[in-house]
């Protein structure tokens, strides 16, 4: 039953300006390339190897790297002589003057890395691209440090018969409570100008009927996630703020604030044909 009228109230040029900020800080922030550095846990043979894997010479933006190639070449084949000597039976060489061998090359091969870490930075910057650093990383014989993939919530509404959609989202924490809105719409990218009641529960996924075939429909859901309580995690600021007091009500796990405003942190809007 549609009974819920959505009106949303108009930004300020403040609120305006604050969003205009984040939307364009968010398509020009790209990943930060991180090289990989040599440390004492480094064996000494992989040590001589990336030493004399450095390829700099002529390269059109790694002009000046602080240690050359061929001086890092030299200072490699150091090590690995050193090494081999301290190898020998008897023995030629020292344990010390392996070690000094290796602090100089760690020390060689960690300036190298910062200064083409900060040129390969620049060069993503530049192009829109991490990809373009990236490249600058691995054709001057350093390698880049891997990042996991940021974990991102997944929101999804599915067909799932004649006027019917599956709802499903990944479960945002142990006790969370969800709400989702939805209602018709003339296009999509157009916020329903209308709302049905809206839905509440304690499952990530849940399914709908009742929807009229052939209809775009718009949805949209927030999560509520419980307060904290002695032993339990803090609950984000970006769900929950402080001045704000929730009273559940348990028949329908609705939440409601003391100062009669919504505090929910909406999803966007996900728009779907009825079948």
């Amino acid at each position: 039953m549609e009974t819920t009228i959505l009106k949303p109230e108009p930004m300020s040029y403040g609120q305006r300006f604050v969003m205009t900020f984040a939307m364009v800080a968010l398509v020009k922030n790209l990943p930060l390339i991180t090289v990989l550095l040599a440390s004492k846990k480094t064996s000494t043979p992989t040590l001589v190897k990336d030493c004399n894997l450095q390829k700099t010479t002529g390269d059109p933006l790694v002009v000046a790297p602080p240690v050359n190639d061929t001086t890092i070449k030299g200072q490699a084949s150091t090590l690995s002589n050193t090494y081999d000597d301290f190898l020998g039976k008897p023995p030629t060489a020292t344990s010390a003057q392996v070690t000094t061998a290796r602090n100089t090359c760690i020390n060689s091969y960690n300036q190298n890395a910062m200064y083409i870490q900060g040129i390969a930075r620049n060069a993503a910057i530049a192009a829109g691209d991490v990809s373009v650093g990236i490249q600058v990383v691995i054709r001057c014989g350093y390698k880049v440090k891997k990042t996991k993939a940021p974990t991102t919530r997944v929101f999804k509404v599915t067909p799932s018969g004649i006027g019917a959609v599956e709802i499903t989202t990944k479960a945002v924490a142990p006790r969370a409570g969800y709400i989702r809105q939805y209602g018709p719409t003339t296009a999509k990218n157009v916020v329903p100008a209308v709302i049905a009641e809206d839905l509440y529960s304690l499952e990530a996924d849940v399914h709908v009927t009742n929807l009229k075939s052939g209809t775009i429909y718009g949805f949209r859901e927030a999560s509520i996630l419980p307060l904290k309580r002695a032993g339990t995690s803090t609950v984000p600021t970006s769900l929950v703020k402080k001045a704000a007091t929730p009273t559940i009500a348990t028949n329908v796990h609705k939440v409601t604030f003391s100062d009669g405003a919504e505090h929910y942190t909406w999803s966007n809007w996900v728009y779907v044909v009825i079948l």
